[in-house]
């Protein structure tokens, strides 16, 4: 039974903490909960502590808190996936799945043979999908979703850095992933395409901008599949 509820802004000491609306409904009309009973707080971004309820009211649940603990339940390896999302439940099922292993970043993709563009309102939906995520799985940070973005910007921005190996999927190639180019790095960006998979021309432009490529055997894989493929390859979950 989850007990685990997320509070933004935690104190460090410990104190009086107000749940928001969506926590608030779901500890007092879905767990059920009472005032006295002992709770897990968690801010997103490390840190956990032990609570216990002080009042419930009809919108709003109050919670009395002890100090911080930083307790990092993180990958190694600090992962970002750029993805051609997928439409409906398939796409809130892939968020939940990728925050539960770990990926620390998600980047949507408008690609060639995109089927759809990312609304905003499905950001929004995602986040609040990441969050009920790191409730289960006892994760301690939520994963980032950024605003969507074209494939070329993402292949040719994300290049900057030198310090990032960045990999793209593609199933036409037969070539795969050496476990050293994985070990030797502590961040990773890896690129997922759509439904009909990318273009000649997007692969050769991840090709020039330094993006290597890999494959996951010789089947095809839906975009969910392939992204949590890639993620279990690369992370080393």
């Amino acid at each position: 039974m989850t007990r685990r509820y997320f509070a933004a802004h935690l104190p460090a000491q410990g104190g009086i903490v107000t749940l928001d609306d969506m926590e608030s409904h779901h500890a007092t009309n879905v767990m059920r909960l009472k005032a006295g009973e002992a709770i897990t707080l968690f801010d997103g971004i490390g840190n956990q502590c032990k609570a216990t309820i002080e009042t419930v009211g009809r919108r709003e649940v109050i919670c009395k808190s002890e100090p911080l603990s930083k307790i990092n339940r993180e990958n190694r390896i600090v992962l970002t996936l750029g993805i051609a999302m997928p439409k409906g439940d398939r796409s809130k099922e892939l968020v939940e799945r990728l925050t539960e292993l770990g990926v620390n970043r998600l980047v949507p993709l408008h690609c060639n043979r995109t089927q759809w563009p990312v609304p905003n309102n499905a950001i929004q939906k995602w986040q609040r999908v990441v969050i009920d995520a790191c409730k289960q799985s006892q994760r301690n940070h939520l994963m980032e979703i950024t605003p969507p973005q074209s494939l070329a910007a993402w292949l040719t921005t994300e290049n900057e850095s030198s310090v990032v190996s960045r990999f793209i999927a593609h199933p036409d190639d037969d070539s795969s992933v050496a476990q050293s180019n994985v070990l030797s790095a502590n961040q990773i960006h890896a690129t997922i395409g759509p439904e009909g998979g990318f273009s000649d021309e997007e692969v050769t432009l991840a090709v020039d901008h330094g993006w290597r490529r890999m494959s996951f055997g010789e089947r095809i894989y839906r975009v969910e599949t392939a992204a949590i493929l890639a993620t279990i390859k690369l992370a080393h979950l």
